[in-house]
């Protein structure tokens, strides 16, 4: 889902982009801890996340990391390039979070017995060492908001049904 529905108007347009382009600040500005106006390229998938837009891995690497270096390539990626690009992405919806039904066919491939959870051991495994990996903190919370009492199972249709909740409340 989109942050904004599709701007009907000069006016909604605009104050939909003076939106996205507080929105992209506020994450670079988490994230640039020097203060400096760079980040780290490996941040940039992070940072598409929290503006709900959800590229893949091949995406970052091949497409969007090429575009932000553009003829400056380096380990950092400056504020300056960031904001358009981010913009056009946020305006053209171009990474939209997965249904809900790719979601649980992913998990769905995790749990080849169809018994309707992963073991928390497993999915931390796969969470940290496999893919844009999650840092340890991303962890920790993706466990807080997905695990069972017990601590130990994700039933991950309980996992996507609130995902999906709390996705149509934010839009």
């Amino acid at each position: 889902k989109k942050m904004f529905p599709k701007a009907t108007s000069t006016a909604e347009e605009t104050k939909q982009n003076e939106y996205y382009k507080y929105k992209i600040r506020e994450v670079f500005n988490i994230v640039d801890i020097n203060n400096d106006g760079y980040v780290k390229q490996e941040e940039v998938s992070y940072m598409m996340r929290f503006l709900n837009q959800f590229p893949s891995e091949a995406q970052v690497r091949e497409y969007i990391l090429p575009k932000l270096e553009e003829d400056e390539p380096s380990d950092e990626i400056k504020y300056e390039k960031f904001e358009p690009f981010m913009l056009e992405v946020l305006q053209k919806n171009e990474f939209e979070p997965s249904p809900a039904e790719h979601l649980l066919a992913a998990f769905r491939l995790l749990d080849p017995e169809g018994k309707g959870y992963i073991q928390e051991d497993i999915m931390r495994n796969l969470l940290t060492s496999k893919g844009i990996k999650f840092e340890k903190d991303q962890y920790d919370q993706f466990k807080e908001y997905a695990i069972d009492k017990t601590g130990q199972y994700f039933y991950y249709e309980d996992y996507v049904a609130k995902l999906m909740d709390e996705n149509e409340k934010q839009m």
